[in-house]
């Protein structure tokens, strides 16, 4: 019955041709929506391991039918709910790191609003940093991408000076997994509350390889400020 309602109300048969198309397409929109919302929460509460196609259906109000029509399978939908996730929080990175910042900056402001992202939307930050790692294949290849993107980004503080060329060369996916590490025990045990005060250790972690303990302090509060 719930498939046939959704079909009866996509077709709205005494419509123009052209508004009866624009009509279903609008009503897979909100049903995609509904299932990558559905999808995310699952994976969030359940984890990827209990997460199925029928728990996803039954959350998003639509049939297991209409859940093939979006996607092939529950990895499928593993994958697009993650990509929703990093695009939105890489068009924030953007928005909350301005260009003219120097690299150390970029690198505090990056890990900024990394957190803001995770305080605002924790079931998207476990999806995202936890159970993306239990999904399969092509979920793990998405966060691998995101993880060679930190570590690309830390990299270039070797470019500051000379001596950061000595420095050991897996330095930037162990400084990397070491965030990720914090921010996962941080979900894992206490949650997303407060997780914005992570900051001044991050950038610790972050910079001081590379500048010093005393620089990379000052570069989480300039000017002595807190």
């Amino acid at each position: 019955m719930q498939y046939l309602s959704e079909r009866l109300h996509a077709t709205n048969t005494g419509k123009p041709r052209g508004e009866k198309e624009a009509n279903r397409e609008t009503v897979a929109a909100q049903q995609r929506r509904r299932l990558l919302a559905a999808t995310e929460r699952l994976i969030a509460e359940r984890g990827c391991a209990g997460t199925t196609i029928e728990r996803i259906a039954k959350q998003a109000r639509v049939s297991s039918i209409t859940f093939y029509d979006h996607f092939a399978g529950k990895e499928e939908a593993f994958v697009a709910a993650f990509d929703e996730a990093a695009a939105a929080a890489l068009a924030r990175l953007a928005s909350d790191v301005p260009t003219g910042l120097s690299w150390p900056e970029q690198v505090r402001e990056g890990l900024r609003s990394l957190l803001v992202t995770i305080a605002a939307n924790p079931e998207r930050a476990t999806m995202c940093l936890i159970e993306s790692q239990k999904g399969g294949p092509a979920l793990l290849a998405r966060y691998e991408a995101q993880f060679e993107s930190a570590v690309s980004k830390l990299s270039e503080g070797r470019l500051r000076d000379e001596a950061a060329t000595g420095l050991p060369e897996s330095l930037e996916e162990t400084t990397a997994a070491g965030i990720a590490w914090l921010l996962r025990e941080q979900l894992e045990t206490v949650g997303a509350e407060g997780i914005e005060e992570m900051l001044p250790r991050l950038v610790d972690v972050a910079l001081t390889p590379y500048l010093g303990s005393a620089e990379a302090l000052h570069v989480v509060a300039p000017s002595g400020k807190s």
